[in-house]
């Protein structure tokens, strides 16, 4: 009978229960942040520490942030190799009338960029375009609108929703992609068997509905805060 009670207790423990191990600290790798929304947001408020956090609720353990590589169980950003949790091709978002019509275009023109993504040199180098950094996502939407630049060069998966929407009517043009320039953010664990674990957790039916619904909330956020700063603009 106690064998049997002891059975039972040992099959209704939750599995966040794991989240009692040590906690795992996470700390970025390289500048790139895709779906930075406000100039102002800091990691540990956006898109990558949404994800990192729902990892963590995934594998019922606890992932925390942390500011020393040197110490960090967890690397997220351009790793390899990696779990990968957030990926795209490279776009670039002109306005519908008079932007550019394909990427040769972009000849020594300017274009709107975040800071630190890897699109801009593969832009300055093949194109010849001439890159003018924002420290957000939005506010290369919005250097687009005030004519400081000829096009936004960006993830595709944002610019697709964004020349869909009706306020960037003026503004929907899309290039073609450009074959073999893709992006591709993961996470890397110092543990092999905590690297597992997370691809595991990430290829699943769950890791991925997680993943592709914080994707969306924070492209609908980058969205948002350009709908804020053009409306603040045309209240001027």
């Amino acid at each position: 009978m106690k064998k049997f009670l002891l059975r039972l207790m040992m099959l209704t423990v939750p599995v966040s229960a794991g989240a009692s191990e040590n906690p795992l600290t996470a700390v970025p790798e390289g500048d790139y942040r895709p779906l930075k929304a406000a100039e102002a947001e800091v990691v540990t408020d956006g898109f990558e520490a949404a994800w990192i956090a729902a990892l963590g609720d995934l594998m019922g353990r606890e992932i925390t942030l942390g500011k020393k590589p040197g110490q960090a169980d967890l690397r997220f950003g351009a790793v390899h190799p990696r779990a990968i949790y957030y990926s795209s091709r490279i776009a670039a978002l002109t306005a519908a009338s008079s932007g550019p019509a394909q990427w040769k275009d972009l000849s020594s023109e300017t274009f709107c960029v975040m800071a630190g993504s890897p699109h801009a040199d593969f832009v300055v180098s093949t194109y010849g375009g001439v890159a003018r950094e924002y420290p957000s996502a939005a506010q290369t939407l919005i250097g687009l609108k005030l004519d400081e630049c000829q096009a936004v060069v960006a993830d595709e998966v944002l610019l697709q929703q964004i020349a869909s929407l009706p306020e960037w009517r003026r503004y929907n043009r899309l290039l073609p992609p450009v074959a073999n320039q893709a992006l591709g953010l993961g996470v890397k664990a110092g543990d092999p068997a905590v690297q597992r674990q997370i691809e595991q957790v990430a290829s699943s039916p769950a890791g991925k509905t997680k993943l592709a619904s914080i994707t969306q909330q924070w492209i609908d956020e980058v969205a948002f805060q350009a709908y804020v700063l053009a409306d603040t603009l045309d209240c001027h």
